[in-house]
C-alpha cells in the first residue's frame, strides 16, 4: 500500500442536492487519515493482561525501560490506574561539544475497570525484566448466613 495523504478537494462527490454531504464526507475521511500512522502501529502500544483468578486478579503491562520509581500503580473502588514515565534523556558533558542531542519522552496512563471486588490495600505490584506485575486479592464473597426461626 501506497502512502496515504490528505484528500484534495477537486470535485463533488455527490449531487448538488446533497451539498453538504461531501463536505462532511470529506472532513470525516481527512480525519481518519491523520491517525493513520497509529493504526497501523508505527506507535506501539502497551498491552494490559487483566486475568482474573480464583483467589487474586493479576494485571501484568510491558514498562521496558521503566524503573520501579517511574511506574505508579492506584487501586480505587473497583478500578486499577496504572501510571508509567520513560525518558531516555542522558545527562551532557560539559566538556564536549554537542551538534546534535536526541531525547525521547512517553508517558503511559490507563485505568480499567475490575470486574470483581478486591482488597485494594492488599494489592502487590512488582516491576522486573520490564514486565508490571500486579497482584490484587480478591475480596471474599459474603456466604449467607443461616438464621434458625422459631415457630409460634
Amino acid at each position: 500500500m501506497s502512502k496515504l495523504t490528505r484528500w484534495q478537494k477537486k470535485g463533488n462527490l455527490f449531487p448538488p442536492t446533497l451539498y453538504g454531504f461531501d463536505d462532511l464526507f470529506r472532513d470525516v475521511v481527512g480525519q481518519v487519515t491523520d491517525f493513520v500512522p497509529e493504526l497501523f502501529g508505527s506507535h506501539p502500544e502497551k498491552r494490559l493482561e487483566l486475568h482474573v483468578g480464583k483467589t487474586d486478579v493479576t494485571a501484568k503491562l510491558p514498562v521496558p525501560g521503566c524503573k520501579p520509581a517511574d511506574v505508579s500503580v492506584e487501586v480505587v473502588g473497583d478500578y486499577l490506574t496504572i501510571r508509567a514515565k520513560r525518558s531516555d534523556a542522558v545527562k551532557a558533558d560539559e566538556n564536549k561539544h554537542y551538534i546534535r542531542r536526541e531525547r525521547s519522552f512517553e508517558e503511559y496512563e490507563e485505568t480499567v475497570k475490575i470486574p470483581v471486588r478486591v482488597i485494594g490495600a492488599e494489592t502487590k505490584a512488582k516491576c522486573a525484566d520490564g514486565i508490571l506485575t500486579v497482584t490484587m486479592p480478591r475480596e471474599e464473597a459474603e456466604k449467607p448466613a443461616s438464621h434458625v426461626v422459631t415457630v409460634e
